[in-house]
């Protein structure tokens, strides 16, 4: 189950670093629906963030050297 964070989180057997709020992370089903339950957590809905948008040359975009 992928969940995001809604405050701080240390779960050792996700990381050794502490999860920040609006971080996503995995974790089974069975301890994901607790963490919801508490509402420390809501799951993720599968919305990952879009990749980097990267620029093309050729590109109608002005930049300060231009």
């Amino acid at each position: 189950m992928i969940l995001k964070a809604l405050d701080t989180l240390h779960i050792s057997s996700v990381s050794s670093n502490n999860i920040l709020a609006g971080q996503n992370f995995e974790l089974d089903d069975h301890f994901g629906r607790q963490l919801i339950e508490r509402g420390l957590a809501v799951e993720a809905g599968g919305s990952e963030p879009a990749p980097a948008v990267t620029r093309k040359s050729g590109s109608t975009h002005r930049t300060k050297a231009e």
